[in-house]
């Protein structure tokens, strides 16, 4: 009898832990990535460069001072558009589909050109390189984006990437946390960008012939202009999760440089993320590795 009470004792803890295991099958749901308390905006430099651009390189260098100065708070985009970035015999090609639309839109006049957060540069206290435009010479980099690290952040960023060397595909898993209502469409963008790619470069220091390329767009994730976010998930307090995929290829517009872009090095590329409202006025930006 002592013996049948031990073993029923035996059995009914191992039901109950069974149930107990089964009850804890489900996933936990990820943890929300993006910070609930008020932030202020990170800046993002889009830098209209080319291969073929003389200052192009100095405005390299004022880019990398603010971003020094800024850690973590100011995102530079190279963007390789325009006549000095074009395809050309004994030059590296940089281009995307995307740049010269880009370049339309900002209103450049003259390389290199940059714009602050998609705001019209008068906006910024600065003089816009045409009437209206968002547009600005290297000079006003500083001083627009000083602007922007001190407003309010309407949305913050929280971010992810993963990268499986084996399939080549990519993961990017995006949360936004609406600090306050935004009116208008957003759009969610999601760049890939490439450091150290070495090519000629006009202008290049110390040796134009090898000059080190960094922060260089190499696709655009969710398109043109981003993936719209619903107009519901904009109000105060709304939360929005979203996961992208991307194949990543082994090189862009060519493995060899010059005439292509280059291969892909994994190590070197990073993940740029923004919201605008429309198709300008970033209201915020991140960047982030890529997890292998």
């Amino acid at each position: 009898m002592k013996k049948f009470w031990i073993n029923l004792l035996l059995a009914m803890s191992l039901t109950a832990s069974l149930t107990f295991i089964s009850c804890n099958d489900e996933p936990e749901p990820e943890p929300f990535m993006a910070p609930t308390t008020q932030q202020n905006k990170v800046a993002l430099l889009e830098d209209f460069t080319g291969v073929r651009c003389g200052y192009c390189p100095d405005g390299h260098v004022k880019a990398k001072a603010v971003a020094d100065a800024n850690p973590g708070k100011f995102i530079i985009l190279c963007v390789h558009a325009g006549s000095y970035a074009a395809p050309a015999a004994g030059w590296a090609n940089f281009t995307t589909p995307f740049g010269d639309a880009f370049v339309s839109q900002a209103m450049v006049s003259g390389y290199p050109a940059g714009t602050i957060s998609r705001i019209p540069a008068a906006s910024l206290g600065v003089t816009p390189q045409k009437s209206g435009g968002y547009a600005m010479s290297r000079s006003y980099w500083a001083t627009a984006a000083g602007v922007v690290l001190n407003q309010a952040a309407p949305v913050n960023i929280g971010a992810s990437a993963t990268l499986d060397a084996t399939t080549r595909l990519l993961t990017v898993k995006v949360d936004l946390h609406y600090m306050s209502e935004v009116t208008g469409s957003n759009n969610l963008n999601v760049a890939i960008v490439q450091n150290k790619i070495i090519s000629k470069q006009s202008g290049g220091t110390p040796n134009p012939d090898a000059y080190e390329q960094n922060h260089v767009l190499r696709h655009l994730i969710t398109g043109q202009w981003g993936d719209v976010i619903s107009a519901t998930g904009q109000a105060a307090g709304s939360q929005v999760r979203k996961t992208y995929t991307y194949t990543v290829p082994s090189d862009y517009n060519g493995a060899t440089i010059p005439p292509g872009g280059g291969a892909v090095v994994d190590a070197n590329l990073r993940v740029v993320i923004f919201v605008c409202n429309g198709k300008v006025n970033v209201l915020n930006a991140k960047s982030i590795y890529i997890q292998q």
